[in-house]
């Protein structure tokens, strides 16, 4: 603590938003290819959002997800009519100095006026009159960022947000969060390996930042270095939960979620300390390799390795990206194409927005050699989350990448995927996986497993019996074979125990990627017959166009797929699927099936050459 102390000594407040106001930094934002349209873009709903009024986010809305769980209702007006409107009010302002800052301040004040920061999915005894905690004393991701949000907002614009505003962002902060965070005991993400750790923890220590230095005779130095030592430590755990291939298992969307926050406290610190504390310092080398995971995790296109929660296409950062890429000379600058357009999330996330469009207009620091990184373009095995990724471009210049993996089922966002995998040619992901489905009370409870995206039934694995794969960590893969050279990728799996089907007593699945196609061969042994369901998911409409082939087609490329018919029964399949965003769509799948008690199944996958190749 003592040495928190003096580093936090070493350094300046002003520090924290050296250059966040600068009319120069917001010209070469505005010049920027893809700062200039989002400002724009930015500004018009600004201004929109300054001609309506303000959502209410009545008792109604409490009630209505603990009836049912439904999400959707409260975090629409929370988020979008909220969140959204604040972000974009304040980065208007940021940028046009002589904006009105009064739909500005209305907005703060009503943010200030909500029963609780946190969102009812997250409140314990959310109908309960006496809590065990307060619920506006509660801190969940939300209540963290928004805390964030106010205290840097007040910090920016502290010389046009009236007293009485500048005054109601610091006590309802104090209240809400900094003062439970240091007298109630240690919530449970202090100590967490996931994502909440980091945006929690770096969200109330900006917050402390902000709001408890000396500089204005209100802080509280003691509060503030007690404050920066835990949340150091909650970053070191959240770190922990990272293995040392660097990998995310929840995927690249909570990767830029929860190291995004982790990289934002982590360059405020250096900031405030005058460069005493560095959490990107690791003689190791892992932090490095989880900055180095985007690399990794797109496969083609926007296309991702889309385990878990995670979505089956993403995009980066710009700012995120610019930010690492500083730190990390080695890291290879993304396509334009993957970099995100909207600064704004769909969060209305103010930390993420303006450091997108600031750190990615900072000049670049010159590369050790001269030369920008190199992305991993073979891919590679990720051994602690036991992913093999691997990408080739065909004869006919197609670009195909390939993702499988093995792990358990009981991960982070964990769905029930041992051995499931991607295949993308062209930047779509012919086979797939579902990735998020609709956030809901069910789908965080018992009846999770029964959703289409999140059993093993809406995933590339096989069923047996009609018996889809178990939530357990024993179900767990056990890697045989994982070898990639520049002619062939080797991925063999044993997925055997991830089945509770007694008969069942051998299930060994192996990939081979080479050639400009990919091979997969099950083999199945059991003590009695089963019936074995080989199934194979596509966003993609399927059709079987000759017996022993089907055909994925999708709007950019397609594939065939070869299996031996006199074995298989081959049936398409159409499924409802809820995507995140609440939209109802259909998918499909192709299933194979047939009854023994041993089979071996190969399947080819071979994309169709494009028109005109």
């Amino acid at each position: 603590m003592n040495d928190v102390a003096k580093a936090l000594r070493a350094g300046r407040r002003e520090e924290l938003i050296a250059g966040y106001r600068s009319p120069d930094l917001w010209r070469r934002v505005q010049a920027s290819p893809l700062g200039g349209p989002a400002l724009h873009d930015v500004a018009a709903r600004a201004g929109t959002w300054a001609g309506t009024s303000i959502e209410p986010l009545p008792l109604s809305l409490y009630r209505r997800y603990a009836a049912d769980g439904s999400r959707a209702p409260f975090q629409d007006v929370y988020f979008r009519a909220r969140r959204n409107r604040l972000t974009d009010l304040a980065l208007t302002a940021l940028w046009q100095p002589e904006a009105d800052p009064a739909p500005l301040e209305d907005l703060i004040w009503a943010v200030c006026d909500e029963y609780t920061w946190c969102l009812p999915a997250h409140v314990d005894g959310l109908l309960e009159p006496y809590p065990s905690r307060p619920h506006a004393e509660q801190i969940d991701l939300f209540a963290a960022e928004t805390a964030f949000t106010l205290t840097e907002l007040r910090h920016l614009f502290a010389d046009r947000l009236s007293p009485l505003v500048a005054e109601r962002i610091r006590s309802e902060v104090l209240r809400r969060v900094l003062k439970p965070f240091l007298e109630s005991p240690a919530p449970w993400w202090e100590s967490a390996r996931t994502n909440w750790s980091a945006v929690c923890a770096g969200s109330v220590g900006m917050a402390a930042l902000h709001l408890l230095d000396d500089a204005d005779g209100t802080g509280d130095a003691a509060a503030l270095v007690r404050i920066t030592t835990r949340t150091i430590e909650a970053m070191r755990c959240f770190l922990a939960g990272y293995g040392d291939d660097g990998a995310c298992p929840e995927g690249l969307a909570y990767w830029s979620y929860g190291f995004g926050f982790f990289t934002i406290y982590a360059d405020a610190l250096h900031r405030r300390t005058a460069g005493l504390i560095d959490l990107f310092e690791d003689p190791t080398g892992k932090v490095e390799e989880i900055a180095r995971f985007p690399e990794r995790a797109f496969l083609s296109g926007t296309a991702t390795a889309a385990f878990s929660d995670s979505p089956p296409h993403s995009t980066l950062g710009p700012g995120l990206a610019a930010r690492l890429r500083r730190r990390f000379p080695a890291l290879a600058p993304p396509p334009a194409g993957r970099l995100e357009t909207e600064p704004v999330n769909s969060m209305g996330s103010w930390a993420t927005a303006l450091r997108s469009l600031v750190w990615a207009n900072e000049p670049a620091p010159p590369r050790p050699d001269g030369r920008a990184g190199t992305p991993a373009e073979a891919g590679g095995y990720l051994r602690d989350v036991q992913w093999m990724i691997s990408r080739a471009t065909t004869a006919d210049r197609q670009h195909m990448a390939f993702a499988a993996k093995g792990g358990h089922n009981d991960e982070l966002h964990n769905h029930n995927d041992v051995g499931s995998f991607v295949l993308a040619v062209d930047g779509e992901p012919l086979l797939a996986e579902l990735g998020q489905g609709f956030y809901t009370g069910q789908y965080f409870g018992p009846g999770r497993y029964d959703i289409l995206c999140t059993g093993s039934q809406g995933h590339s694995v096989p069923l047996l019996d009609g018996t889809p794969q178990r939530a357990s960590r024993k179900a767990a893969a056990e890697v045989l074979a994982a070898e990639q050279s520049p002619e062939r990728t080797l991925f063999r799996l044993d997925i055997t125990s991830a089945y509770p089907v007694p008969e069942l007593t051998s299930l060994v699945r192996e990939f081979t990627f080479a050639d400009g196609r990919l091979t997969l061969r099950d083999r199945v042994t059991a003590k009695a017959p089963v019936q074995i369901t080989e199934r194979f998911m596509s966003f993609a409409p399927i059709t079987l166009d000759a017996p022993g082939r089907a055909l994925i087609r999708g709007d950019r490329a397609a594939l065939h797929l070869s299996y031996d018919a006199s074995t298989w029964e081959a049936r398409v399949v159409r499924h409802h699927h809820v995507e995140h965003n609440g939209s109802a769509t259909t998918v499909h799948s192709l299933d194979l099936r047939c009854t023994a008690t041993a089979v071996d199944l190969e399947l080819e996958a071979r994309p169709v050459p494009s028109p005109g190749s």
